[in-house]
C-alpha cells in the first residue's frame, strides 16, 4: 500500500521491471515471475516512473527455500499387493516412528503421494505445487548396502 501511485508507475524487483496493474492511487500489484524466486536471498523491491524522478521506499522480500519431505521422511520399504495399490513404508526421520501410506495420502499435511514404487515416491507439495521424488533408503536395521526394499505379497484384502 503507497500513496499517490499513478497509471505510470512500475514495480521493480533487483531492478527489473515487472507487468504492474494499476489498482489506485495507494495500491499497484504485479506477479512475480518464478523464475525470479527460485533461489533463496534477498529481493529489492520498489515502485517508481519511468524516468525515476518518482519512487517509493524499497521493501526487501526474503525468499526462502520450500519445505523438502527429504527432511523429514525416509522411505524404508513397500507392500506391494497384485491389486497395484501397494503401501509405502516411510519413517518419521525426528521420532524414528514407521507409517503405512498409500497413494493420495498425505505427509505433514503438505504432501500427497503421487506415486510409489521400488526406487522412490513421488509426492506434491499441495501449497506450492512442486513435486519431489523421496528415493528408497536403507533402514537402519538392513545390513546390506544398497539393498532394495523388502516386498511381501499378500492376496489378502484389508
Amino acid at each position: 500500500m503507497g500513496d499517490k501511485f499513478t497509471p505510470a508507475v512500475h514495480i521493480t524487483m533487483d531492478g527489473r521491471d515487472l507487468p504492474t496493474r494499476f489498482v489506485n492511487a495507494q495500491q499497484v500489484t504485479t506477479t512475480v515471475p518464478a523464475a525470479l524466486i527460485t533461489n533463496p536471498g534477498t529481493r529489492q523491491i520498489i515502485v517508481r516512473n519511468n524516468d525515476g524522478s518518482l519512487y517509493s521506499n524499497t521493501i526487501m522480500l526474503n525468499v526462502t527455500p520450500p519445505p523438502d519431505p527429504n527432511s523429514g521422511f525416509a522411505y524404508v520399504g513397500i507392500i506391494a499387493k497384485p491389486s497395484g495399490n501397494d503401501t509405502a513404508v516411510l519413517q518419521d526421520k525426528s521420532s524414528k516412528e514407521l507409517m503405512n501410506k498409500q497413494r493420495g495420502d498425505v505427509l505433514a499435511n503438505r504432501f500427497q503421494i503421487k506415486s510409489i514404487s521400488e526406487r522412490e515416491i513421488v509426492v506434491i507439495d499441495t501449497t506450492l505445487k512442486i513435486r519431489w521424488p523421496i528415493p528408497f533408503t536403507a533402514d537402519s536395521s538392513s545390513s546390506i548396502p544398497g539393498s532394495r526394499p523388502r516386498v511381501r505379497v499378500s492376496d489378502e484384502e484389508p
